[in-house]
């Protein structure tokens, strides 16, 4: 790994391969089980899902200094990780772009006295939701009627542009696993209809100036996914009911051919968080 950084959930962090810190000396973070649920029969069993527990990492850390600085470094450690369990509230790791969110559940720390210039710390983190995940933002202004795409051209100059009227942008995303989203509509704009890759995402609803309207596919223990207008007090309401119903609202974004296509008709700003979900961090 070339970056490791844990961070608790209000925003203490420490850089986990820097040697003045708290630093990684070997944790298990490659390594993952799916569960295969079926109903059985007379010769094996009726594949119908697979499910995952919650995953677990042992880690060794080394704190260097005198013995001063590593009761400081190991004190710090502890009060930041501590916190997330006294507040319910998952800190997160963070290896080579792709996050995890985790509690540190298990310590256990030689004295500081017992080695001239280290200590070992010994921890074990809990990560609820057992998926890394890697977020790419992409800030879309689309002019809807004022552009012009699929344009004719001739070999004679015309008074007008020729074409259909809308926005298309070819975003490259090589990947060959469904991918995750979160899309985020600012207002003003009504009814607004997306589509990604020939996939429309359409909710019947009036997005006022200042609001914003977000669609998430996201589902992960006490979060669903949803489709939310947040007013600018910050009130929050569910519009799921609004969605077009003949269209999967929550349709995992497939890359075709490394591409992702998305195009409105409309006149709207929009940012596209596409959010890619590994049961382990890449090795490149």
């Amino acid at each position: 790994m070339s970056t490791a950084v844990y961070t608790n959930s209000v925003g203490i962090s420490f850089d986990l391969l820097d040697f003045s810190n708290v630093k990684i000396k070997t944790a298990q973070l490659h390594k993952y089980a799916w569960k295969a649920n079926g109903t059985a029969y007379k010769y094996g069993e009726l594949l119908q899902t697979f499910t995952k527990d919650v995953q677990e990492y042992s880690a060794v850390l080394k704190v260097f200094g005198n013995p001063a600085q590593r009761r400081a470094k190991l004190d710090a450690f502890h009060d930041a990780t501590e916190h997330d369990i006294m507040t319910m509230q998952t800190g997160k790791l963070v290896v080579d772009g792709y996050t995890i969110e985790c509690y540190v559940i298990e310590s256990d720390t030689s004295a500081p006295e017992d080695q001239r210039d280290e200590t070992t710390n010994e921890v074990l983190i809990y990560c609820p939701y057992p998926f890394w995940t890697k977020e790419t933002k992409y800030e879309i202004e689309a002019a809807g009627a004022d552009q012009i795409i699929d344009g004719l051209d001739f070999p004679f100059d015309l008074p007008c542009d020729l074409g259909v009227a809308g926005y298309r942008k070819v975003i490259d995303f090589p990947s060959n696993i469904p991918l995750d989203f979160r899309m985020v509509i600012y207002g003003v704009t009504s009814n607004p209809a997306i589509y990604i890759n020939g996939h429309l995402y359409e909710v019947d609803v009036v997005v006022p100036v200042n609001s914003k309207l977000t669609i998430s596919s996201i589902e992960k223990n006490d979060r669903e996914k949803a489709v939310t207008l947040t007013y600018p007090s910050g009130r929050s309401s569910s519009v799921l009911y609004a969605r077009n119903r003949d269209s999967y609202i929550f349709e995992p974004i497939i890359s075709n051919n490394g591409q992702i296509i998305v195009s409105t008709a409309q006149t709207m700003k929009f940012d596209l968080y596409l959010i890619e979900k590994r049961s382990e961090p890449k090795w490149t």
